[in-house]
């Protein structure tokens, strides 16, 4: 009995699909009713009737702060949607695949910082220890001092990094 229930349903299905495909395509509300004939065991399969709703989706008004452009068809779809009202592409995984790329990037500028600080800071150290031996001598202190100073600073930052 429950295959015979399946097939039920699935020609069932079948008919409600071609039906639905039928109907125009003219944003107004149809009903739909189909006539079942017979009683199938436990199942009562009298008149059925079905509201299909077959309205077009309506796109967001252009340049408002509810719209955005798909980035697959580039058409105007609503914001915060997971799916594209005319091409079904997934919005959410694009954003997150974005802001994984934007994060990405930010990192690596922000290594290219840390890596010029770095060099920067060696280099003021290198420059202060050869110029240590031509300073008078009450100068020499301070030129060591810098020279640790900027060393120091250059290891904290390639350590931390």
């Amino acid at each position: 009995m429950p295959s015979e229930d399946g097939d039920l349903v699935s020609k069932l299905s079948a008919r409600l699909s071609e039906e639905i495909q039928n109907l125009p395509k003219d944003g107004k509300e149809h009903q739909l009713t189909i006539k079942i004939k017979g009683n199938r065991g436990h199942i009562n399969l009298g008149t059925q009737t079905f509201d299909i709703n077959t309205t077009t989706k309506h796109p967001p008004p252009h340049d408002s702060d509810r719209s955005r452009q798909c980035p697959q068809c580039d058409r105007d779809t609503w914001r915060y949607t997971q799916l594209c009202m005319h091409c079904d592409y997934n919005l959410h995984t694009h954003d997150h695949i974005a802001a994984q790329k934007t994060a990405h990037a930010r990192q690596q500028r922000n290594n290219r910082i840390i890596l010029k600080v770095c060099v920067a800071c060696i280099g003021l150290a290198a420059i202060s220890f050869s110029i240590k031996d031509h300073l008078p001598d009450a100068l020499k202190a301070y030129a060591l001092i810098t020279t640790g100073a900027f060393g120091c600073l250059a290891f904290m930052l390639v350590a931390a990094h």
